[in-house]
């Protein structure tokens, strides 16, 4: 069995790579022509220029985890796959916040997050002295193939 989750980045995180490569190496052109003239100091390089034009033409951009066995289902429970679906449509401060609105135990709801953290589907962003759970993508699909 082969499960495959297509993570769809966000816009903002498209936003703040195209930062990252503006702030690295200039601009689009920039790093163009240094990869045009041989000045490719890294094969990085070639897939940062791919990846930003691609970007800037308006492709989207996925994420692809492949998970080989059956361990995931462990993770999705109806509950965590509402408090995925409750992160994916909404924008939670904390854990305590989340936890609030779902109507559930912090302590349940921190378990859940670390268990959906294992395999990437959420992120706990550091704020202060509190963690903000944020969806890790717009959209996740998983498919079965043998």
């Amino acid at each position: 069995m082969k499960i495959q989750i297509v993570k769809k980045r966000k816009p903002a995180d498209i936003e703040d790579m195209l930062k990252v490569w503006e702030k690295k190496y200039g601009s689009l052109t920039s790093l163009h022509q240094k990869v045009l003239i041989s000045k490719c100091t890294s094969p990085g390089m070639m897939d940062d220029y791919v990846m930003w034009k691609n970007l800037a033409d308006g492709a989207e951009f996925h994420d692809i985890i492949i998970l080989r066995d059956s361990e995931i289902f462990d993770a999705l429970s109806p509950r965590r796959v509402e408090l995925l679906e409750y992160l994916m449509n909404n924008n939670p401060k904390s854990i305590r916040t989340l936890a609030t609105a779902l109507h559930r135990d912090y302590k349940n709801v921190y378990d859940d997050l670390n268990a959906l953290s294992k395999y990437e589907l959420i992120d706990l962003i550091p704020q202060g002295r509190a963690l903000k759970p944020a969806a890790a993508a717009a959209r996740i699909e998983i498919t079965f193939e043998s």
